[in-house]
């Protein structure tokens, strides 16, 4: 008896609803997602292979109960969405993240294959707070405390406002995130030509980094955020009459920090004056010093205030 053959065009989602095994015809990307396959996997003469999980011992796949074939352009196989087996013939591009197969992964044939292990695994998507899936959609989340995933190709996600420590995920090809925050990012990669942009206050660890052509960057420290009070500001509040004053300029011409030798993108070099001031402007001056320098590694201005405010500490007390 064959077995039952169903003919898409576009997009296909598997969700648990198929007879398995199940055997996928021909697609140019499916993205196998974390707890995906309940049986084996097996991927036969696949162009590139992208997978955080493992191959293992020979998968036996059964008697075909289900197949899909016809222009398939993205394929996404949901957590929990095939119980059994899973054949997938042709394929153009296949990612497979952490643990997306109960039984064994077998891949026979692929062109090239591309595979990297972190020192644990990613949290369930379950824990995640927010997830994009598709092609060419956008997300904006904020405060994120467990994860964020991102899966499929050309989505441009934007994390704003992190302060924890959270997952971030990105399976497919050509994906951007931008992270804005405070926070501490682990990063795990499945794919090509992702870009993934991280504010300069982000910690971020790449946990994971399977494929090729995906940028990590993150922002240059901000020099003016070291300036704690500008030349400009110390001249405005000694206003009239003999001063002394402090102030930090930027220390443009410096690649490493004078202060501690750190290599630093942000340097300033602080300043004193002892002047006579007249609206604002010294007119004369009875001494002035510098050659004390800060930069992001040593500067108490470059980290978050972590003080509890009042509010903050009565509520601890409650």
């Amino acid at each position: 008896m064959s077995s039952p053959s169903t003919t898409y065009s576009g997009d296909i989602t598997l969700n648990g609803d198929e007879q398995t095994p199940v055997k996928i015809v021909d697609p140019e990307n499916i993205h196998v997602k974390s707890g995906a396959v309940g049986g084996d996997l097996k991927i036969l003469n696949a162009e590139y292979v992208y997978t955080n999980t493992p191959t293992g011992d020979t998968a036996d796949i059964g008697a075909i109960e289900t197949e899909i074939s016809g222009t398939i352009e993205d394929g996404y196989i949901e957590s929990g969405g095939v119980s059994g087996d899973v054949l997938i013939v042709d394929a153009e591009d296949v990612f497979i993240e952490h643990d997306a197969v109960s039984g064994n992964l077998q891949i026979v044939g692929d062109e090239q294959r591309f595979h990297d292990e972190s020192d644990t695994s990613p949290l369930s998507r379950k824990q995640y707070d927010n997830g994009v899936t598709g092609w060419d959609r956008e997300l904006s989340v904020s405060e994120p405390e467990t994860g964020v995933s991102v899966t499929g190709g050309q989505n441009s996600v934007r994390i704003e406002n992190s302060e924890a420590a959270f997952e971030l995920y990105v399976t497919g090809w050509n994906n951007s995130v931008r992270v804005d925050g405070y926070g501490s990012l682990r990063l795990h990669l499945v794919g090509s030509n992702n870009t993934v942009e991280v504010s300069a206050y982000t910690d971020v660890t790449v946990a994971t980094e399977t494929g090729h052509d995906n940028t990590v960057s993150v922002d240059d420290f901000p020099v003016e955020d070291l300036i704690k009070t500008s030349q400009s500001a110390a001249y405005r509040e000694a206003f009239m009459g003999r001063k002394k004053i402090t102030y930090q300029v930027p220390a443009m011409s410096e690649d490493y920090c004078p202060g501690c030798g750190a290599t630093a993108d942000a340097v300033i070099e602080r300043h004193q004056e002892d002047a006579f001031f007249l609206f604002g402007y010294p007119i004369y001056q009875f001494e002035a010093g510098s050659g004390s320098y800060e930069c992001e590694e040593c500067s108490t201005n470059a980290h978050p205030d972590v003080r509890l405010s009042e509010s903050e500490r009565k509520d601890l007390f409650k």
